[in-house]
């Protein structure tokens, strides 16, 4: 479940550990480039998936796997986006922040459910070896 049910977060609330780990709506209109520049001085590793072109499985599939720079082996299925998400051994971070921009047409596509379930067992696996994951979405 997104968490934006008590309104929404920002990157600072992120960074200064404000909320939990977990999906969020993003209220912050910091440029992109600026906040993969705080979180890498934070340590973490940011990833920018642009969904504005993500209309449907296919092209959100794309769109993570260009923004994540998956590696090779991803598959384009929510499978592959299970795992990929859930290993990022190709990325070793102490902490992840996974931004999705122009997510509104995602977000209203009948798989935005799974999506979603994917993000949170992503968050609960990462957890279990306390490295925060944070996927947020405007």
């Amino acid at each position: 479940m997104i968490g934006d049910e008590v309104g929404a977060t920002t990157l600072d609330d992120v960074l200064r550990g404000e909320v939990l780990p977990g999906v969020h709506v993003l209220d912050d209109p910091i440029d992109p480039v600026d906040a993969a520049t705080r979180v890498r001085d934070r340590g973490w590793k940011m990833f920018h998936v642009d969904g504005s072109t993500a209309v449907d499985k296919r092209s959100f599939l794309a769109a993570m796997a260009t923004g994540c720079g998956f590696p090779q082996w991803f598959g384009h299925n929510w499978d592959a986006l299970s795992d990929a998400l859930r290993d990022l051994s190709w990325a070793a971070a102490p902490g992840y922040v996974l931004l999705i921009d122009d997510s509104a047409r995602i977000r209203a596509h009948r798989d935005w459910a799974l999506v979603t379930q994917i993000f949170d067992e992503a968050v609960s696996r990462w957890a279990r070896d306390v490295t925060p994951f944070f996927v947020l979405v405007r």
